[in-house]
């Protein structure tokens, strides 16, 4: 919400590309966390690597492989994968974030939850035991368009 009311409000600095990148990688984190099922020790293992991360590209691999039924625009993310790093640190891969850099920051975040309540809908529609639990998660998801 906080990410959304800054973008509303024409706000620009670097903080909320890491902010942006946080966001997608909590809602791929989620639906890792949820829905991935390790069959063995190193499959949890594997899981238990990826939910350390904070490459997007990462994420989405995993996911693609473990839930090829969730799928998100590759591109938008890739777009504000490693910003998290490059905008908080300085050094040589430091950059500064303008207007159409969080333009490309606002499209990630909202696919990224779209796909997200999408996959959670259909996930409810599949196991209705889950619904009012999905129906609370889906509650605390951070972006709704309601706010």
């Amino acid at each position: 919400m906080y990410f959304q009311e800054c973008y509303k409000a024409g706000m620009v600095f670097n903080q909320m590309g890491a902010i942006a990148q946080g966001i997608c990688e909590k809602y791929m984190k989620h639906i890792v966390e949820e829905y991935v099922v390790p069959d063995s020790d190193e499959e949890y293992n594997e899981k238990e690597r990826v939910l350390r991360t904070h490459s997007l590209t990462r994420l989405m691999r995993y996911i693609q492989e473990n839930l090829p039924e969730f799928q998100v625009d590759r591109q938008k993310l890739r777009i504000i994968d490693g910003l998290y790093f490059a905008t908080r640190y300085p050094g040589d891969d430091s950059i500064s974030i303008g207007k159409e850099e969080l333009d490309e920051c606002q499209d990630a975040v909202l696919e990224c939850r779209e796909k997200t309540v999408c996959f959670m809908e259909a996930q409810k529609q599949r196991s209705p035991a889950r619904q009012e639990e999905l129906a609370q998660d889906m509650a605390r998801l951070p972006g709704r368009p309601n706010g």
